[in-house]
């Protein structure tokens, strides 16, 4: 996969699912599979500096991250690939009561979930519940890092962990 100077930009032209969308961009526009990609919030949070005033520029914020698994000439198919490994049962120790005082460890039972749009982390502030739902029209951007770094994400289980 070639890495290219500039970021592809472009927009969810569709939702297939709470995994699957479709990008308004496809290989006329350099797009190829496996090629990672940010939906964004519409607009970005203006930054100035605190003691001039003066306006820095803006930080996009991404709602979700999407890698490229159809490239078509116009438009690409696009999915979720992240996963975090959760806890769906078990205490490790803490907290079943049988008799009195008596606390029995209990196994936990881990499950490994890939990430969908609609998760129930808190938007960011200045966000409401609406503007985090993936919807047709939110800008993406190409996410650029080398390829040994985008194999390392797609390996991370702990979303907290990622490095990017």
């Amino acid at each position: 996969m070639a890495i290219h100077t500039e970021p592809i930009r472009g927009k969810v032209a569709k939702v297939l699912s709470r995994r699957e969308v479709v990008l308004n961009v496809g290989k006329v526009h350099n797009v190829a599979i496996g090629m990672v990609f940010d939906i964004l919030f519409r607009g970005y949070d203006e930054i100035t500096d605190p003691d001039t005033g003066e306006v820095l520029g803006g930080v996009d914020r991404p709602k979700a991250r999407v890698k490229v698994v159809t490239a078509n000439e116009k438009l690409s198919i696009a999915t979720t690939y992240r996963t975090e490994r959760v806890n769906v049962g078990g205490n490790g120790g803490l907290g079943i009561r049988l008799r009195g005082d008596l606390n029995l460890p209990t196994l936990p039972r881990w499950e490994t979930r890939v990430e969908t749009f609609d998760t129930d982390e808190a938007p960011y502030e200045g966000w409401d519940e609406h503007d985090r739902l993936v919807s047709a029209g939110d800008p993406v951007v190409q996410v650029i890092v080398p390829d040994n770094d985008i194999e390392i994400a797609a390996s991370v289980t702990d979303l907290d962990h990622l490095p990017f």
